[in-house]
């Protein structure tokens, strides 16, 4: 039979503070864009994916509340880019 591998790896993640927004860089080789999924929940971006026999999962803790509304991707050779704007917030 085939090896199946049912191991869940957390993927090297870089989170940057940029100016306008936040940007999270997520590394998982063997992943297609269509294979990734990248969901946030005030300032927790959860990332699953599945590709070339490998899984992954990660929650990553972002430096301010983010609004999901704003979530782009873009990926390169198993290398994500995820970007979020800042929720506006009124209570100052």
């Amino acid at each position: 039979g085939e090896a199946t591998v049912s191991e869940t790896r957390e993927p090297p993640t870089d989170v940057f503070e940029e100016t306008d927004h936040v940007l999270v860089i997520v590394e998982m080789p063997g992943v297609s864009a269509d294979d990734a999924r990248f969901e946030l929940e005030g300032d927790v971006l959860t990332v699953t994916a599945t590709g070339a026999g490998k899984k992954y999962r990660k929650e990553v803790l972002l430096p301010t509340e983010c609004d999901a509304s704003t979530l782009t991707t873009s990926a390169n050779n198993g290398v994500f880019e995820v970007r979020l704007s800042r929720a506006s917030s009124e209570a100052a």
